[in-house]
């Protein structure tokens, strides 16, 4: 695609920090696009490894780079930094770890033909690089269009993945920066965005979102907290814009809690575990939850560990 006059411009957004390892090969995925009319904006949150000095470097080798330096003050920051330097009608994210596929951009800019879509996704594979696997999620649970109801339920979206006009992520006041929400902070975008515009998605696999030690994504208490936070934000969101959504809250918390729970289990965190179930019965009354959660706190994790690992035994 060479007639960049017809190709509205697309400001990417890659905040950076301490990514000097995976850096290069990320900058390059974005650069070697086949939609040519871009700019790569990265910002260095306050690195301390080697990831502002390279920064420096690369950006003389393409005239699209544009670098910015900023002291440490979270992803979500950077990222409305970022946004605030930007000169594209659209603007799409991807993370310093993450990798583009060549015509992901080629294929999701079209969508926005269609005045009503304000945000373009598509599928990514997950790479997890300890494991040295790579999987590849199905489009099931991926909807397009007025997609607020299902978005609450379950982040659809990828963060590398997202394209979205400028003018809407102004307009909902930008990436919340509390460290409340770190982890979840883009799903938090997404559901102010879905309740001014459409989405829509190509279904493809244009991304690859890498999974390793350091994702924080990965930090499963975390990120199960910063859910609940991001639950009752848009709750009080929704209530100054005065809009009536019948949501079932109770019921979202609850999923939330024994999908976290079980995860806690597997990962030999009984106690949390027990916790997490106990309060998923206040959301919703489950004596089965209820009571699994008081025994998992009350039995010796030993006897515990000893369990699972004679019933992953069996079940092999």
């Amino acid at each position: 695609m060479n007639n960049n006059k017809a190709q509205p411009l697309v400001s990417v957004i890659t905040p950076v920090y301490n990514g000097e390892k995976y850096l290069p090969k990320t900058i390059a995925s974005i650069l070697e696009q086949d939609y040519e009319n871009l700019e790569l904006i990265l910002v260095n949150d306050g690195s301390s490894d080697g990831s502002a000095n390279l920064l420096e470097s690369i950006k003389e080798q393409d005239p699209r780079i544009k670098v910015f330096h900023q002291s440490n003050a979270g992803v979500g920051a950077a990222r409305n930094y970022a946004v605030a330097q930007a000169k594209g009608e659209l603007i799409a994210f991807c993370d310093q770890d993450d990798l583009w596929h060549r015509e992901k951009l080629a294929k999701q800019v079209p969508l926005f033909e269609n005045p009503k879509v304000g945000l373009v996704y598509c599928g990514a594979l997950s790479e997890y690089t300890e494991r040295q696997s790579i999987h590849t999620p199905t489009f099931e649970n991926k909807y397009r269009g007025d997609v607020f109801e299902h978005l609450i339920r379950l982040n659809m979206l990828t963060c590398c993945t997202g394209v979205i006009r400028k003018s809407l992520f102004e307009y909902v006041g930008g990436f919340d920066e509390s460290k409340d929400l770190m982890g979840v902070d883009d799903w938090h975008l997404w559901l102010k965005i879905s309740l001014f515009a459409e989405f829509d998605f190509v279904e493809e696999h244009l991304a690859t979102h890498v999974f390793h030690g350091t994702n924080f994504s990965q930090n499963d208490l975390a990120m199960y907290r910063a859910e609940l936070v991001c639950m009752d934000k848009i709750q009080q969101y929704l209530d100054q814009l005065k809009l009536q959504k019948q949501i079932p809250w109770n019921k979202i918390k609850f999923s939330s809690s024994i999908r976290y729970g079980k995860s806690f289990v597997y990962c030999g965190l009984y106690n949390l575990a027990g916790d997490t179930f106990i309060q998923a019965d206040k959301w919703v009354p489950s004596p089965k939850y209820r009571w699994l959660g008081r025994l998992l706190k009350l039995v010796p994790n030993a006897l515990l560990r000893l369990g699972q690992q004679s019933r992953r035994l069996l079940t092999r």
